[in-house]
């Protein structure tokens, strides 16, 4: 199938939107993939600073990572729900391991929505006859029926209404506004240690910790969702290791296997483990995933943390994400007009932007200086943050070229009157309602 035929199908069978936004970006398709590098059908490559918001942490097709998932192909690729193979054991161990304090509890399954429901579904229990659960705005916790609910971005959430009403969503940041939120009805708390819905927010030194201690204080339960910051994408192992934090529940996704395969984990203390056994009326079974942890998918993430420890990647996304944002912040103070700041924190970095027209115009000049980016795909936020999240294994030569790059598009870019970018923006906010032929006259695409 060539460009064209794949968006037809797209069109045709999938999502019509996502059709016309390939058409509109004039994006070819993905063919192959090693290390930092995609290769589209045409022979065209591109440094992947996208890495689908974070996944494809040990870099695309790592032969190690391959190795093993071939080896467990051979052997036996998955199982019959409550049979075990000593790849998900060898995993259950090796989190155990890994995670601070007593987080030794894991349940494994496909997604980290479905992660996010079984923590939901474990708090509500084990806190009962509390309801209550605080999130905070623009969080980000997937997307399924369960997960939508505490989803901290309200467009996503509306179309579904009435959802749980016992949610309350607070500030990012601000603990004053969680201290008043805060009662005896409060279940528990679900926070990003980095936030990372449409907006990227570093919180200040100590604040995951203090969310801690106020959950503590009123006896509800800490969820830390972990899944696009663990396993050093936010310069540590896992991102509350910054502020010594303990949480009561873990997330965990995204890079756990290097983008190979599906798997998720939720991770719960031995005490709220203990708590949850103690209740007449509930039995741990109730939490599993009954087509999560296939043996294929768990010798892949043993071998992509093998891998990560190893190479001590997490000091290496540290180190290197000091070069990557110093050389965002030093573009972003050049073109005051277009980029309000460039927050990160390791190798999860970004431009906070004008707004999302020119989140959209440098996301395509990007695409046709061979670079990809993490368009934050949130037409609603006001000033989104365009995501430069590359491999962990990124070199020094591939974020200097990505600068660079960034250099010379922000220099076209700004050309323009920035005005044009607000009234584009205008355009942007509609472009679903807007008729595709209109769309595609904008954006320069021939009708076949």
């Amino acid at each position: 199938m060539n460009r064209l035929q794949v968006i037809d199908c797209c069109d045709k069978h999938w999502n019509p939107t996502a059709a016309t936004l390939y058409h509109m970006s004039h994006r070819t398709i993905e063919h192959r993939a090693e290390g930092s590098w995609i290769e589209d059908e045409e022979g065209n490559r591109f440094l992947d600073f996208a890495c689908s918001y974070g996944v494809f942490i040990v870099g695309h097709a790592n032969p190690h990572v391959q190795a093993a998932a071939c080896d467990q192909l051979a052997r036996i690729a998955t199982l019959p729900y409550g049979m075990m193979e000593p790849s998900q054991v060898g995993l259950m161990q090796r989190l155990a391991r890994m995670l601070p304090g007593d987080l030794n509890r894991v349940w494994l399954t496909n997604s980290g929505a479905e992660a996010c429901e079984i923590a939901l579904r474990a708090v509500l229990a084990a806190r009962a006859p509390r309801r209550r659960i605080i999130v905070a705005r623009d969080s980000y916790h997937g997307k399924t029926l369960g997960a939508l609910n505490i989803l901290g971005q309200h467009n996503h959430r509306n179309p579904f209404d009435p959802l749980m009403r016992q949610v309350d969503f607070v500030p990012y940041g601000d603990l004053a506004a969680l201290s008043d939120a805060m009662d005896s009805d409060v279940a528990a708390v679900f926070l990003e240690p980095v936030l990372g819905g449409p907006y990227l927010q570093v919180p200040v030194s100590g604040y995951v910790k203090q969310v801690e201690l106020l959950c503590r204080e009123h006896g509800a339960l800490f969820v830390a969702d972990e899944i696009q910051t663990a396993f050093g994408r936010a310069g540590r192992m896992f991102a509350i290791e910054y502020d010594a934090a303990q949480p009561d529940i873990i997330l965990l996704s995204k890079g756990m296997t290097g983008g190979h395969a599906a798997i998720a984990a939720t991770v719960m203390s031995d005490r709220l483990y203990e708590t949850l056994t103690g209740l007449s009326d509930f039995d741990a079974d109730y939490l599993a995933s009954g087509a999560g942890a296939s043996p294929f998918a768990c010798a892949t993430a043993l071998a992509s943390l093998d891998f990560i420890e190893r190479e001590n990647l997490p000091e290496r996304a540290q180190r290197l994400g000091v070069r990557l944002i110093s050389g965002l912040r030093r573009l972003a103070r050049q073109y005051p007009a277009l980029i309000e700041e460039a927050p990160g924190i390791g190798l999860m970095t970004g431009l906070k932007v004008r707004n999302p027209a020119v989140e959209s115009a440098i996301t395509m000049v990007m695409g046709r200086h061979g670079i990809h980016l993490g368009h934050s795909m949130n037409e609603s936020a006001d000033h989104p943050v365009l995501r430069f999240y590359p491999p962990l294994t990124v070199t020094e030569g591939e974020i200097e070229l990505c600068l660079d790059k960034l250099a010379a598009s922000l220099e076209q870019i700004g050309s323009r009157p920035v005005k044009l970018f607000d009234c584009l923006n205008l355009l942007v906010r509609r472009q679903y309602r807007l008729p595709r032929w209109f769309v595609y006259r904008l954006t320069g695409v021939k009708q076949t």
